[in-house]
């Protein structure tokens, strides 16, 4: 097996480990439980969780945590207690890089929840050299799908089996041809809005206008007018929340009233924040209803929520990421050998039509991908 390089802090502490009951956390082999005074298999987690993101990293964070306490509360995964040690970025790659290294520096080779494309790139030398391991990373550049990051787990990022599904219920319940796509101008948005568009297609629909917002001055503006010119009577959201309900707001403040408005997971707070207009909005998913799904996962996610973190509510993002950890705590379950982030890879990696509490988890090596396309379309 391909031994790590490791700092040399980490380094004097493997010696000191001869001598002195010593758990590394996250290194590659664990010592056996009667050798450990603390037991723990420790996650490193960089994200936001502060600024215009932070709401989101917040979530990622708590969910997993939450999936953490109530397997720890149960007596931990073989006598181990787990733990999530996250640290703040800003959205900054260069304080994400640093943040790393510190965590690395700790013996921490796992990574679970990092948050965005631009930060999680720069870990694929890292990555690529099996130095780390990511797990469920929130991130959607196409890079990170590659069949050779064979130290990678990709969550239900994948963005075709929600547009398919999307484009199909549109055109066979809503029977709606007067389409327009409001999109981001990041390269993952404007994929998607091309997939969208080719899907469109080949339903003979071709849109009423294609329009994108700029991403960082979040002005809306100057995107939401041009659609408004044409009329649609359905609009489909290639965003994230905020974005999409400042277009809602506006289309209501033109006198807009009648347009249906659809999104993709990323726009899942756009019904709660929204709730008292009124509106018609729906979201595509690769998780199921949080709320309304009678899966014993998603029991179970509700309960935990009630006794571990009860000013929380339930929604699709924090489900997400309670299912991600969740799939880590089975793998970790199912271990017969040494306690490594390769034979943990390996468990992910073999499941295939495997029952997660009524939740199906398919790998997909081309794509290091864990959740299948079981795609729900949800009423925000």
């Amino acid at each position: 097996m391909k031994r790590n390089n490791y700092s040399p802090f980490f380094t004097a502490l493997l010696l000191l480990a001869a001598f002195w009951p010593f758990v590394s956390l996250g290194q590659e082999v664990l010592p056996q439980p009667w050798t450990t005074s603390t037991n723990e298999i420790v996650f490193g987690q960089s994200g936001s969780f502060s600024g215009s993101l932070g709401l989101y990293g917040t979530i990622i964070k708590n969910a997993i945590q939450l999936c953490f306490d109530a397997a720890n509360e149960q007596g931990g995964v073989n006598g181990y207690k787990l733990r999530l040690e996250s640290m703040e970025d800003n959205g900054d790659p260069a304080q994400a890089a640093n943040n790393i290294a510190q965590l690395r520096a700790k013996g921490i080779d796992m990574f679970l929840g990092n948050m965005g494309s631009r930060s999680i790139v720069k870990l694929l030398p890292q990555i690529e050299a099996h130095d780390i391991a990511l797990f469920f990373p929130w991130g959607g550049d196409e890079q990170l799908r590659s069949q050779k990051l064979s130290s990678m787990i990709n969550g239900p990022g994948l963005l075709e089996p929600q547009i398919k599904t999307l484009v199909d219920h549109i055109v066979n319940n809503v029977k709606q041809k007067k389409i327009a796509v409001f999109y981001a101008d990041d390269d993952f948005s404007v994929g998607a809005k091309d997939d969208l568009v080719a899907q469109l297609s080949r339903h003979g629909i071709t849109p009423v206008a294609l329009t994108s917002y700029n991403r960082f001055t979040m002005d809306i503006v100057a995107a939401a007018d041009p659609l408004i010119q044409t009329d649609p009577k359905l609009v489909i959201c290639i965003a994230t929340s905020m974005p999409t309900v400042r277009l809602i707001k506006h289309f209501f403040e033109r006198g807009h009233y009648a347009t249906t408005f659809f999104g993709i997971d990323s726009t899942l707070f756009v019904g709660n924040i929204l709730q008292s207009k009124g509106i018609d909005f729906y979201y595509t998913s690769a998780t199921p209803d949080p709320v309304a799904s009678q899966l014993s996962i998603a029991r179970q996610y509700r309960e935990d929520l009630k006794q571990y973190m009860p000013t929380e509510t339930p929604n699709i993002l924090s489900f997400t990421y309670y299912l991600s950890a969740a799939i880590i705590v089975d793998a970790l379950k199912k271990l017969d050998g040494q306690l490594t982030k390769e034979n943990i890879i390996n468990q992910i990696e073999n499941m295939q039509n495997y029952n997660l509490g009524g939740f199906m988890v398919n790998f997909d090596a081309s794509t290091r991908h864990a959740y299948g396309n079981q795609i729900t379309l949800i009423k925000g």
